[in-house]
C-alpha cells in the first residue's frame, strides 16, 4: 500500500463493522489486480473468516458457454474471487424454488439444490435478475480481515439485495462513493495510477 494512503485516514468516518450482507469497497491506490478497485458483498464474517464476492467484475462468458452441461442463460459469469476459481457459486433471491440456499440477508440467498437449479432455468422460472453467477469467491482468515481494516484497506458500507439484482455497472466503485458524498467523493474521483495524476 503506498505510504500516503493513511493520509487519507481520517476522511473514513466510524465504519460499520463487517458483516453478512455488508459490502467492502477497495481503498483508492490498493494495488492488488484481484482486488483493485473493487466491491465485495460479505457472505460469511465470523471468528473462523471471511467470505464474499466481488460483484462489480464481469468476465466476458455466460454460465453455459463457461460450464458443461449447464443450460442456455443470458446472464454474465462474475469472478467472485481468487479463492476456488474452478467452481460455480451463486446468490439468487428465490429460496422458495431453489432450496438449500444460506441466508445471507432477507431476501439474500447463497447457493442451494444445483439439479434444481438448472432444471428452473431450463423452463425459464429463473430470470437474470434473480441471480448471480460467480466463479471463485473472495476470502480471508481469521483476524485476515481485522488487519486490513486497520490498515484502511477497505471501506465497510451497508449492502443490499439490489446490489445482487441490477445490472452490471462497470463504474459501481465509483458511483457508490460519489453517492456518500462529502470526503467520500473525493476518493471516488482518485487516479487509479496516482503518479499519473
Amino acid at each position: 500500500m503506498p505510504k500516503n494512503v493513511t493520509d487519507f485516514s481520517s476522511i473514513f468516518v466510524k465504519q460499520p463493522k463487517p458483516e453478512k450482507g455488508k459490502l467492502l469497497l477497495a481503498e483508492p491506490f490498493m494495488e492488488s489486480p484481484e482486488f483493485k478497485r473493487s466491491v465485495i458483498m460479505l457472505t460469511e464474517h465470523n471468528e473462523k473468516g471471511t467470505m464474499g464476492f466481488i460483484i462489480n467484475r464481469k468476465l466476458n462468458v455466460t454460465p453455459s458457454q463457461a460450464i458443461d452441461d449447464f443450460p442456455e442463460f443470458d446472464d454474465e459469469l462474475y469472478y467472485g474471487g481468487p479463492v476456488n476459481s474452478d467452481q460455480l457459486f451463486y446468490l439468487h433471491t428465490k429460496p422458495d424454488l431453489i432450496e438449500g440456499g444460506q441466508e445471507i440477508i432477507p431476501g439474500l440467498f447463497l447457493g442451494g439444490d444445483y439439479t434444481t437449479l438448472k432444471n428452473l432455468i431450463d423452463i425459464k422460472k429463473i430470470t437474470p435478475k434473480d441471480i448471480r453467477f460467480f466463479v471463485g469467491y473472495s476470502g480471508w482468515a481469521a483476524g485476515q480481515l481485522k488487519k486490513e481494516l486497520k490498515d484502511n484497506s477497505w471501506i465497510v458500507l451497508p449492502g443490499g439485495v439490489e446490489y445482487v439484482k441490477a445490472k452490471f455497472n462497470k463504474n459501481l466503485w465509483k458511483d457508490i462513493l460519489k453517492g456518500l458524498g462529502g470526503k467520500y467523493s473525493i476518493v471516488a474521483d482518485f487516479p487509479e495510477d496516482p503518479t499519473l495524476n
